[in-house]
């Protein structure tokens, strides 16, 4: 098993003029990896939009993994095709998508 140091990271060719394409149309856009092995594998992902947030929203009612599968599909920008394919290493970077939620921070102020 190789060390953190040993690890190879994939991001599926993407480029920092691709990155910077997305920053411009997507205003946020989120790097998740995911280690498997000696592998990291790279996403890219931008912020949901209100019809993502409320497809996702109305399937977890009812089942959970199939709304972070809509999340997913909807964010996924590009990355290494691992992310996308394989199970685990997808739910892993599933995992990092939900944060994404939580990202901001609001306030309320009583006048």
């Amino acid at each position: 098993m190789a060390n953190k140091k040993d690890t190879i990271a994939l991001n599926g060719g993407i480029t920092e003029e691709q990155i910077n394409l997305w920053k411009n149309k997507y205003r946020k856009v989120v790097e998740i990896s995911v280690t498997d092995d000696d592998a990291t594998f790279v996403g890219y992902f931008h912020r949901p939009d209100m019809d993502t947030m409320s497809a996702v929203n109305k399937l977890a009612k009812t089942d959970e993994v199939k709304s972070t599968l809509v999340m997913f599909d909807n964010c996924w920008l590009g990355g290494h095709p691992v992310i996308q394919e394989d199970a685990i290493v997808k739910m892993a970077a599933i995992g990092q998508l939900a944060s994404v939620f939580n990202s901001c921070i609001a306030e309320i102020k009583n006048l």
